[in-house]
């Protein structure tokens, strides 16, 4: 009896391992050709049925891999593969820098991964399982002001789906993000005004207008030899501000006086979503403490009704965090400590409404 048990237990697994995935996976390769930059992804498509609608996954700031890695959290591999096992088709690439690309990042700009973004569209619309009016976008965070970018200039979008976007433009968004962080952080808020006024709102802007390095470092010692007027040590120490600022100075100056970020405390792209008509979905976390839920929604709201979009949706997430995970108090310092990849009712959220709009 005990050999007759263990034969149907074999004989289980063997049935349960060979039963087929509801997607494929399948490593793309192609070209922006404005930029003469070769992107690598991953193309999900779904076993069974053709003529999919597609959905191009577009990451945050930063070089991110496909997957959108972030603490050992891979979001977009988790969206792809939801997706991916409903019917839909889904490709998420490296961002320049990231994953297997190794086009350098540090010139690049939110316009050019905007011309990266719009490559994904014209490579889906030649692949033959993929109905090319019904291709869209998914941006989360600085991604989410990518996919405006595109569907403003282009008319082959179909819908555009925003994770954790900017309604305002990026310095409101860096302001807002600083306040929230060192609010939820239990930071006096009189402290926090005081930075905030006093030192982000002066040295950061500069970075935009002013590429000169010894103005630059002049700027910001005089800033915060202002600070320690105001605020104790233990305060300037809570904004990473250290007794000696010699070296902070240096980091802040190299982390900052870039392409990347000169450009993007500039960006604005509200008037992209003022632009959209097409089929929109905005979704944020509750508990985003770095890109603020209601004055981002409302900021993305105000600008698709000037627009005049017609088929938009607000989503609230209670309890998401800016990565669309359950968080007790949304700071980046808990992002390791939870588990999983991505949030259920994101993922449903998503999938609800791209049944409703775009099937």
């Amino acid at each position: 009896m005990k050999s007759l048990t263990v034969l149907l237990l074999g004989l289980s697994t063997l049935a349960f391992a060979q039963e087929p995935k509801p997607f494929h996976e399948e490593e793309v390769g192609y070209w922006n050709t404005k930029d003469s930059v070769q992107l690598k992804g991953t193309l999900t498509l779904p076993s069974q049925g053709k003529n999919f609608p597609a959905v191009i996954l577009i990451t945050g700031s930063g070089p991110q891999d496909r997957d959108e890695t972030i603490l050992g959290h891979k979001p977009f591999k988790a969206i792809a593969e939801y997706l991916g096992s409903r019917g839909y088709a889904v490709l998420r690439y490296d961002d320049r820098g990231g994953g297997k690309m190794n086009k350098t990042f540090i010139n690049a700009t939110i316009d050019n991964f905007i011309k990266d973004a719009e490559a994904s569209l014209d490579y889906l619309k030649t692949r033959k399982e993929i109905n090319p009016r019904k291709i869209g976008m998914l941006g989360h965070s600085e991604g989410g002001s990518i996919a405006p970018g595109v569907a403003a200039q282009r008319k082959d979008v179909a819908f555009v789906i925003l994770m954790a976007a900017p309604g305002r433009s990026m310095v409101e968004v860096m302001r807002q993000q600083n306040r929230d962080l060192f609010y939820t952080a239990k930071i006096d808020s009189a402290v926090v005004e005081t930075y905030v006024t006093e030192y982000f709102d002066k040295v950061f802007p500069a970075f935009a207008t002013q590429q000169d390095t010894a103005q630059l470092s002049g700027l910001i010692r005089e800033r915060i030899g202002f600070l320690r007027t105001q605020l104790s040590p233990n305060q300037l120490f809570v904004f990473g501000i250290p007794p000696k600022e010699d070296m902070y100075v240096k980091q802040v100056v190299a982390n900052y006086n870039g392409e990347w970020f000169r450009r993007f405390i500039t960006f604005d792209p509200v008037p992209s979503l003022q632009k959209m008509t097409v089929p929109t979905l905005a979704l944020n976390g509750t508990k985003d403490v770095q890109v603020n839920a209601d004055m981002n929604l409302q900021g993305i709201e105000n600008a698709l009704q000037k627009a005049g979009n017609k088929r938009y949706k607000i989503v609230r997430l209670e309890g998401l965090n800016h990565l669309m995970l359950p968080a007790k108090t949304g700071l980046p310092q808990e992002y390791a400590a939870i588990k999983g990849d991505i949030d259920p009712t994101f993922l449903e959220a998503v999938y609800e409404w791209l049944q409703k709009e775009v099937r």
